[in-house]
């Protein structure tokens, strides 16, 4: 009997996980769909579609769009595999803080990466001022900002943790007979390397290819401020821009599909490449092979690699840090130490702002208090409505987790779009950043607690129930103390997501709903970067704490 009431409340359940993915994502990019395909609420037309495809401007934005995630990719390709080779094959002090270290990228909001790079590497930057000084140069001897240079380089430090977590996942699990038996037959490391060990991690290097293209592909913040100008504009960008500054909602749209389009077939390459045969042989039914030692000829490139990796993230970061405590001195006489830019955090700065800093710090947390609460239900629900539906689970795997697919600056306008059919107080409110963000949010909290949730013993809910326990006690007895470390890694990942996030946000706000990363935005743009460092250590704290949960409650799980 309680087995069969059971099943009625999965199903009641999976109904209810269906209508609210349907209402709180499907809606929103059908109305995006119905704007690029019906303009102007008339019949179906293609012609949007079109114009957008006959447009040289436009052409010129896809292409370059497309040429910058691939260099991009690329580059955080070849960054990230010396680190997954290291984790992998090799032993030696320091592995656990680079493992630590290139996770850092992967949680800091993309704004605080843009503020990084503009005092670290920046023509007055810190990393100028060292070579002018070791130099005596008069002129920067390094310009990276606003060009080709820095999309690449933030990109790149961004996206190569996925490299390394990817491929040293599967590289560390490799069966080592046949690198013996290539060695045993005269193979030098090279030759190994390419005819042996990449053929086998091929697997998760183009998995994690199509992914990091896909993020680079619909990257917003970094271009929109290290780009600086018209010829560095992304699909991104441009969407933003006819959304927000032209109002052509149609544009919008449209560019909006093509984007879909074309990420859409990087994210089958990476769900095919991740589920290939071989790269399950390659991880399923291996022992643990304890990594070798490094000889004397590999230390120093391991040092410089280290060294190399800690500059790119950790420079950016101090940099923001140091910054918002150098208060330069009236006249050019130097500099003093000064904490004043913490004081103005507490009272409105400028009117251009519209509210305080202090206010914006609030609605960022506020705004990640209600994401946290429901990215934890909403994930919880799939999680629990997904497990043990191995038929059906592709399906429904697909359709909750397409979200990951689709930018957030589309979701923003599908957003933008909803808000026309709302009246006043709704539309003036936060609930559908609020909303926005839980929809970003929710299939990260999914990924943390479905895994665990699929190791619980199916004898152990059977036994609960056959003991006469209902459905909901033993979720809350027996399932739930399970996975409450999955859960609490989850929601640690959803509060970064939802604290740092800008793209749907900057298309959704107004003055009173601003919050830390689009404040951060506005200061970068005004020049004012001293208060932009001070927000952004604020920032900073908050993404720590979050990573040190996240690395806490993932690892008792086995990673996150």
């Amino acid at each position: 009997m309680q087995l069969q009431t059971k099943k009625r409340g999965n199903y009641i359940l999976l109904l209810t996980a269906l209508f609210f993915i349907i209402l709180l994502f499907y809606l929103p990019i059908s109305l995006v769909f119905k704007s690029a395909l019906f303009p102007q609420g008339k019949g179906f037309s293609l012609q949007n579609m079109a114009d957008v495809i006959s447009s040289s401007y436009n052409r010129r934005i896809i292409v370059f769009t497309v040429f910058q995630a691939t260099v991009s990719t690329i580059f955080a390709v070849l960054l990230g595999l010396p680190g997954a080779w290291l984790l992998a094959t090799k032993n030696f002090p320091g592995k656990r803080l680079l493992k630590a270290v290139s996770s850092v990228p992967f949680v800091l909001p993309s704004i605080l990466v843009v503020l990084g790079f503009v005092i670290f590497f920046g023509n007055n930057g810190y990393l100028n001022k060292m070579l002018m000084g070791i130099t005596g140069l008069e002129e920067p001897p390094l310009r990276i900002l606003y060009s080709m240079k820095a999309i690449i380089l933030a990109h790149g430090f961004y996206n190569f943790p996925i490299v390394i977590r990817l491929v040293s996942s599967l590289w560390e699990k490799l069966d080592p007979s046949l690198a013996n038996a290539a060695m045993s037959m005269g193979a030098g490391r090279v030759r190994l390397f390419f005819t042996v060990t990449l053929p086998q991690i091929l697997p998760a290097v183009l998995a994690s290819s199509a992914l990091i293209f896909v993020f680079c592909f619909t990257s917003f913040a970094i271009i929109l401020v290290l780009g600086g100008g018209p010829a560095y504009t992304t699909l991104e960008v441009e969407i933003y821009r006819q959304a927000r500054i032209s109002l052509n909602m149609d544009s919008a749209a449209a560019l909006s599909l093509t984007g879909i389009l074309i990420t859409l077939v990087f994210v089958y390459l990476n769900v095919h490449f991740q589920s290939s045969r071989n790269y399950h042989e390659n991880i399923a039914n291996r022992d643990y092979i304890e990594p070798n030692k490094p000889g004397k000829i590999f230390k120093l490139g391991i040092s410089l690699y280290i060294l190399s990796i800690a500059l790119l993230v950790a420079a950016p970061v101090i940099s923001v840090i140091t910054k918002s405590f150098i208060i330069p001195i009236a006249g050019g006489a130097g500099f003093d130490l000064s904490s004043s830019a913490y004081y103005d955090i507490f009272r409105k700065t400028t009117e251009s702002y519209g509210i305080t800093l202090l206010e914006a710090i609030g609605n960022s947390i506020s705004y990640a208090f209600y994401t946290v609460i429901f990215s934890i239900l909403f994930g919880t629900l799939i999680s629990y409505v997904l497990k043990g539906k191995r038929k059906a689970s592709a399906i429904l795997d697909t359709l909750f987790m397409l979200p990951l697919s689709v930018s957030s600056v589309i979701l923003g306008l599908g957003y933008l779009k909803v808000m026309n059919y709302l009246d006043e107080p709704f539309r003036s409110s936060p609930i559908l950043i609020i909303l926005a963000h839980t929809v970003i949010a929710f299939p990260f909290v999914t990924r943390a607690v479905k895994p665990v949730m699929d190791k619980i013993k199916p004898e152990l809910i059977h036994a609960a129930l056959s003991l006469g326990e209902t459905p909901l006690r033993v979720f809350m007895t027996v399932e739930l103390p399970l996975i409450k470390s999955a859960i609490f890694a989850g929601a640690a990942f959803a509060f970064a997501i939802s604290i740092g996030e800008m793209n749907a946000t900057i298309l959704l706000s107004s003055e009173n709903t601003l919050t830390i990363p689009l404040m951060i935005y506005r200061l970068i743009g005004s020049y004012n970067f001293i208060a932009a460092c001070a927000l952004g250590t604020v920032l900073i704290i908050f993404t720590f704490f979050s990573f040190i949960i996240m690395d806490y409650f993932g690892s008792e799980n086995g990673g996150f």
